[in-house]
């Protein structure tokens, strides 16, 4: 295919569009994991073992979800094991609604709290776009398919 052939492919399993998924599949759940998993972590593993103050534990409570150390872990797992295995593209489909669940959660939470919920609301979408699409043909889903046949 010509350059301007792929520019104008709609199909998802064309180059161009399964690097862009790829591209976004892996930006995605890095920065999820990275940025916002991994940093809540650190604050889960501080309060555990010095009692120092949690911030997402605190948001949780002020949700009035039931047992907010528990849903605060929970939370930061979910960011930290569904992000890293939606960079995989592995379970993609079941991983990203599992990410797209908790994220909706931080949408919430930060509308409650007043703050502006663009950030949460754009990383939502993104990785709600992989319940759809799933991971793509780069992805340890297409490996493990390919393998099977």
């Amino acid at each position: 295919m010509s350059l301007v052939q792929d520019s104008l492919a709609t199909d998802l399993d064309s180059r161009p569009a399964a690097a862009g998924v790829f591209a976004l599949r892996v930006g995605l759940g890095s920065m999820v994991f990275v940025v916002h998993g991994y940093h809540k972590l650190l604050g889960g593993l501080a309060f555990l073992r010095h009692g120092t103050h949690w911030p997402l534990a605190a948001e949780v409570a002020e949700m009035h979800v039931p047992f907010p150390i528990a849903a605060a872990f929970v939370a930061t797992a979910v960011q930290l094991v569904c992000a890293l295995l939606l960079a995989l593209g592995l379970f993609t489909r079941f991983n990203a609604a599992v990410l797209t669940a908790v994220l909706g959660g931080a949408i919430l939470q930060n509308l409650l709290a007043g703050r502006d919920p663009q950030l949460a609301l754009l990383y939502t979408l993104g990785v709600a776009v992989f319940v759809l699409v799933g991971g793509g043909p780069f992805s340890c889903d297409a490996r493990l398919r390919a393998h099977r046949r």
